[in-house]
């Protein structure tokens, strides 16, 4: 039961990061063809897309959550590790899990907040584009929900390298 709940943590972490890839080169697209367009609108036809700058601007959010849950999964981010190489090999085990519990706890957090933030904004609507201001917190939840499910395959790698009865 526990190898069949990791290897399942592991495919939906897997299949849940190569769809945020996805998604990520589709917003990189979106917004390079954007920035492009309104240049060319601003001084080639003298005419500005009032609605270019929000949208940008909400797909940089979209962006950056996403891209930092990619980024985890990817083990992209900088980490000061000076001390922790310091360690012997079952102690860095030890706090190697310390830490996927720490990220679990604060992508949860994460997620939650985006969720109440994106309930509380609902009936707000943005300015010039008049959707639902949801819409762009709601990367909060989702880039933290990512999160989530990457800390937990993590979580339970680290976990099946801690091996009972050695001495730290």
């Amino acid at each position: 039961m526990d190898v069949v709940m990791n290897d399942l943590v592991l495919k939906i972490s897997d299949r849940l990061n190569k769809w945020a890839e996805y998604l990520m080169i589709g917003l990189m697209a979106s917004i390079s063809l954007l920035i492009f367009t309104q240049v060319i609108f601003r001084y080639v036809f003298n005419y500005s897309l009032f609605w270019s700058e929000e949208l940008g601007r909400y797909t940089l959010i979209w962006i950056t959550f996403i891209g930092a849950s990619v980024g985890f999964k990817k083990k992209g981010h900088v980490g000061v590790d000076f001390l922790y190489n310091t360690f012997s090999s079952q102690v860095k085990d030890i706090l190697t899990v310390f830490s996927d519990f720490v990220i679990l706890t604060l992508a949860l957090i994460l997620t939650i907040y985006g969720v109440n933030l994106s309930r509380f904004v609902h009936m707000q609507s943005s300015a010039a584009l008049l959707i639902p201001m949801s819409i762009p917190y709601s990367a909060i939840a989702i880039g933290g929900f990512l999160t989530v499910f990457h800390s937990l395959s993590f979580l339970f790698e680290d976990i099946k390298r801690l091996k009972p009865g050695k001495r730290i």
